[in-house]
């Protein structure tokens, strides 16, 4: 799937005292997607160099686990 990456904001984790990031989508379908990112996990590699970057950017080579919802353990590529 590719979608555009509109946003990126960074939040506080309600399960520790980290912040983690919200990316914001909108797929090529038309609908709204997000993921989680959290920097304690290791597929934040992955996702890290987007973070900073300039927005909007197309991804693909991304997979939707529930309704909404971009798996964080797909590897995310610049599509433009």
């Amino acid at each position: 799937m590719k979608a555009t990456l509109l946003r990126i904001e960074q939040r506080p984790s309600k399960y520790n005292s980290s912040l983690f990031y919200y990316f914001f989508f909108k797929g090529e379908d038309g609908k709204s997607y997000r993921s989680c990112i959290d920097p304690a996990c290791g597929n934040f590699r992955r996702w890290s160099r987007f973070i900073g970057c300039n927005l909007p950017i197309v991804l693909g080579n991304l997979r939707v686990l529930k309704s909404n919802i971009i798996d964080a353990d797909c590897e995310p590529e610049v599509v433009k």
